[in-house]
């Protein structure tokens, strides 16, 4: 509801989004977050706090909040970056020649540091404050340039997407975006997005404890938090921050791991049950789940493939895994060859042999990306009607097969996409290959 700020005459003027939780307390602005974007940050309001109870000095505030919630909703829906306002700072240095560093560190630069400083004070009247004027990047920019220039786990979270090609949701990162937001949202949710040299261990400490009590696992909230620390890690090293200390390293969770569940293997039963299934079927989803059950790969490893990357006129027939321009691979260790034996030879033959151009399973492949979620849905359909689980349980199994077959666990590691050094570095590809086949034969 609009508050009237003044009257003249018959013309009225008001403002939106003032708010006080106390008919004499200070102002906040308040507003509602749409619903198209209310999941992606987390809330249904956006509540800051004016600190003033003066409504006209209220209201400056809150046009400059409204347009840059405005701005950040604009970029989202579009699927555009959401700038810091750490770059843009820096672009507004540069546009009058400046580099972002303190004034005394920019050579031969007084006369350009004296016109930007000129340029901001033309916007902020008398003796007011100027951050009820200027904008963001215009208050870090004077920031940067004042030599007081602090970093927020915010801008740690933009250097680390920045780094990886992240800060522009598309279909291939969509995974990166949502584990990053997730893992930034469980601490600036509990203990908010401040200076970094604010946070101390006891706050680390109670973004652990609130995850417990939410009841999140305890190796999930280690692989958040690896991410934030990962994050300021980066940004400290990106800004050569070398007297700042990363406040998320070496934290402690109380019995990690004990809360975990064992996730099961599929039993001898219903490993026949699904070769029944691929021996009598030559359908996408059975020939998936043929190459799934003998290789141990992941299915977005299989559903990704080109025919090219399948090699039935090798002395070991093998298949390739390796990125391309439709899906990337989890981990540098996953790029590999693996032998094609059972039904994954078999899977992958009848494969070949349909009609197609480039992808293995066409129908899982558009001209923009691998559709594993699409892949995942009616291979898991069909484990579901054989009694079975999703299709990771295949490559759990791939792990439990190989134990059982006494297969060396380097070797086991890069079967399976874990290893950080390929047997072929000591044996040679042929060989490689070779020992590769006779493991995976002794699980069958």
């Amino acid at each position: 509801m609009p508050h009237l700020i003044h009257r003249f005459g018959p013309i009225a003027v008001t403002v939106r989004y003032l708010w006080q939780k106390h008919s004499d307390g200070p102002y906040y602005y308040r507003r509602r977050v749409p619903k198209d974007i209310a999941p992606k940050l987390g809330k249904t309001f956006n509540v800051i706090a004016l600190r003033t109870r003066d409504k006209l000095l209220a209201a400056k505030r809150i046009a400059k909040l409204t347009r840059q919630d405005d701005e950040l909703w604009y970029r989202m829906r579009n699927g555009l970056a959401t700038n810091s306002a750490r770059e843009a700072a820096q672009a507004l240095l540069e546009s009058f020649d400046l580099e972002a560093r303190a004034a005394n560190e920019q050579q031969d630069r007084e006369i350009h540091v004296d016109v930007f400083l000129e340029s901001l004070e033309r916007k902020v009247p008398g003796n007011e404050h100027p951050a009820d004027h200027l904008d963001d990047h215009e208050l870090r920019a004077l920031a940067i340039i004042q030599g007081k220039e602090e970093f927020s786990l915010s801008d740690a979270k933009q250097v680390y997407l920045k780094k990886r090609d992240g800060l522009e949701t598309r279909a291939d990162n969509r995974k990166l975006r949502n584990a990053t937001d997730s893992s930034f949202d469980l601490v600036i949710g509990a203990i908010g997005d401040r200076s970094l040299k604010q946070y101390r261990r006891k706050d680390v400490s109670e973004v652990i404890h609130g995850a417990l009590v939410a009841g999140l696992k305890t190796t999930t909230i280690k692989r958040r938090l690896g991410v934030v620390r990962a994050a300021v890690n980066e940004l400290i090293k990106e800004y050569e921050l070398d007297g700042l200390r990363n406040p998320f390293a070496d934290f402690e969770i109380p019995k990690l791991g004990q809360d975990s569940d064992e996730r099961a293997s599929l039993n001898a039963e219903q490993v026949q049950k699904l070769r029944a299934y691929v021996a009598s079927n030559n359908t996408d989803s059975a020939n998936i789940i043929g190459m799934l059950l003998d290789t141990g790969a992941r299915i977005a490893e299989v559903v990704g493939l080109w025919r090219d990357d399948v090699v039935l006129d090798a002395e070991v027939p093998h298949v390739v895994f390796h990125e391309n321009p439709m899906r990337r691979l989890k981990t540098k260790a996953s790029k590999r060859k693996i032998p094609l034996v059972g039904d994954a030879l078999k899977a992958a033959q009848r494969a070949l042999e349909k009609p197609g151009e480039d992808a293995l399973f066409s129908r899982y492949m558009t001209q923009t990306k691998v559709k594993n979620d699409a892949a995942s849905a009616a291979v898991n359909k069909v484990l579901k009607r054989l009694d079975c689980q999703t299709a990771h349980c295949m490559r759990h199994t791939m792990r439990t097969r190989l134990r059982n077959a006494d297969v060396p666990e380097p070797r086991a590691k890069e079967i399976q996409g874990w290893s950080r050094e390929s047997v072929a570095d000591q044996y040679g590809e042929q060989t490689a290959l070779r020992n590769l086949r006779a493991d995976l034969l002794k699980t069958l």
